[in-house]
């Protein structure tokens, strides 16, 4: 049978400690993307360009599991800021193409440094093993509130 507890404390929450270190890791990002001129929201958006290549804003909507109109308004963001841009699908004129900038392409690998720097820190002082535990219970946790909430990606 699943383990279930009735009495956790308010700061022992995994969920209330995950939370934290999200606002915590947020904020390590969001200081240091801003002199870049993005920041923390348009990862995601950058990372998957950058991995996969020019996608439509229904297609990115899909694969970042975030609504639609949150993807316009990164999108719209990003466009504005120099970090991608959108050109029609020559497949398909009804449609845009999405794709990264000289300037992302460039960016990215500062971007992807500050988050490994900001991952570093959280985990200083853990060996390999607690992190890779870490890793491994996380992904379950996640796992477990996709399945108990039916939110397929």
């Amino acid at each position: 049978m699943a383990n279930s507890r009735q009495d956790w404390s308010v700061e022992n929450r995994p969920g209330h400690l995950i939370m934290r270190l999200s606002k915590l890791m947020t904020r390590y990002a969001e200081v240091r993307f801003q002199p870049l001129g993005t920041g923390i929201a348009g990862y995601p958006v950058l990372n998957l360009l950058s991995s996969v290549g020019e996608m439509s804003q229904t297609q990115l909507t899909a694969n970042l599991g975030i609504e639609q109109s949150s993807v316009a308004q990164l999108l719209g963001r990003l466009e504005r800021d120099g970090f991608v841009i959108r050109r029609k699908d020559p497949d398909d004129a009804r449609r845009s193409l999405v794709g990264l900038t000289a300037k992302a392409a460039d960016t990215l690998p500062i971007i992807n440094g500050i988050m490994s720097d900001g991952n570093n820190a959280a985990v200083a002082g853990m060996t390999d093993e607690e992190i890779d535990m870490v890793i491994n219970l996380l992904t379950r946790m996640l796992t477990n509130l996709k399945n108990a909430t039916k939110l397929r990606r």
